[in-house]
């Protein structure tokens, strides 16, 4: 048995991995919405509306975060639905992390200006539904396996 195994032995898998793979996921779904909604959008308005344009905005600032919510929150439960404990920060790991890139990519991408209240809504409401995925994770159980 080597060193790592011996410190690993006590402690329960932290499946990263998944956690990686969520954040990604919760990240690029609402943004994949939005593209859906800008393209119906542009196939089904009415001749003097706003352009596709000036539309995607204000989509965004509804699709963003709602999207992200439940984005977050179904990507943090099948995160933390087959953790074999610690379902909990299993979920709220993918939020934290989630929220950490959608404001890192709001400020790079951003353009330098002034922050809106709506996007600091939008982060702490990810890193809530990380949280509420990974408790309904545990309570609506997984796949329950015993650690080894």
């Amino acid at each position: 048995m080597t060193w790592e195994t011996t410190i690993m032995a006590g402690s329960p898998r932290f499946r990263w991995g998944r956690i990686v793979l969520a954040v990604f996921a919760a990240e690029a779904l609402p943004i994949l919405l939005l593209v859906l909604v800008v393209i119906v959008y542009s196939a089904i308005r009415p001749a003097g509306s706003r352009s596709p344009e000036e539309f995607a905005p204000l989509a965004g600032n509804w699709v963003g975060p709602i999207g992200g919510f439940l984005a977050t929150l179904l990507f943090a439960w099948w995160a933390a639905r087959r953790a074999p404990q610690r379902r909990l920060a299993h979920g709220a790991a993918v939020g934290v992390l989630t929220a950490v890139l959608d404001f890192s990519l709001g400020l790079l991408l951003g353009g330098g200006g002034a922050i809106s209240p709506v996007f600091f809504l939008s982060n702490t409401g990810r890193i809530i539904a990380g949280i509420l995925g990974g408790w309904l994770a545990g309570s609506l159980g997984g796949r329950r396996s015993t650690p080894t």
